[in-house]
């Protein structure tokens, strides 16, 4: 868009669940089933207060210091299969940032910047048919530390060969938020919870 070069911006990057997509839900779910396939209760409010990293930093998190039959990497291997099932034909709920996709796509570089696993972004972006839209995808298996350290969206500028000041980013938490600004991008917050635009 030409007016988003006007503006300075070169690129454009895109948080995915929660920016683009709902799928928090069913992240929730298929937890919920591998917990209560171990015996283990795991709470809505347990869950969504300790997501926005990768998920092996995440798991601990929703232990909570208990014991479990499973090591952190099985429960996440045991998750990625039941949220694939899931992702199959659950209803998807698009956000209103996704409409800015048609829109840049083709006049400025887009990238797709998450702490998801690989598989399921790209099982959800082959069902929406987005793949086209998107240049470079970083996913939680691109870098050793996730949001919010800057190395995602680092990251993701090198893969695009453009300086980190000159992306805007879309965001909806704040360590999506704190990733983009450290790496030194303009941040627009899709959440409606703090000011549209943080620039450093």
């Amino acid at each position: 868009m030409n007016n988003a070069k006007a503006f300075g911006f070169h690129a454009i990057a895109f948080d995915f669940d929660g920016t683009l997509v709902d799928t928090l839900h069913l992240h929730y779910e298929a937890y919920r089933q591998v917990f209560d396939s171990m015996g283990l209760s795991l709470s809505e409010e347990q869950f969504y207060s300790n997501i926005g990293g990768k998920a092996t930093e995440a798991i601990p998190l929703f232990l909570a210091g208990r014991g479990a039959p499973l090591t952190v990497d099985e429960i996440h291997q045991r998750k990625k299969t039941v949220i694939a099932g899931l992702f199959l034909d659950a209803p998807l709920h698009v956000l209103p940032a996704a409409n800015f996709l048609p829109l840049l796509a083709g006049r400025l570089p887009l990238a797709l910047v998450s702490s998801g696993s690989r598989p399921g972004i790209e099982q959800l972006l082959g069902r929406l048919g987005w793949f086209d839209y998107f240049k470079v995808i970083v996913t939680g298996e691109d870098t050793p530390l996730s949001k919010p350290s800057p190395l995602p969206y680092l990251h993701a500028a090198k893969k695009l060969g453009i300086d980190p000041t000159r992306i805007a980013a879309f965001e909806d938490t704040s360590a999506g938020i704190a990733s983009a600004k450290s790496a030194g991008m303009s941040v627009f917050d899709v959440s409606g919870n703090a000011s549209t635009l943080w620039q450093l």
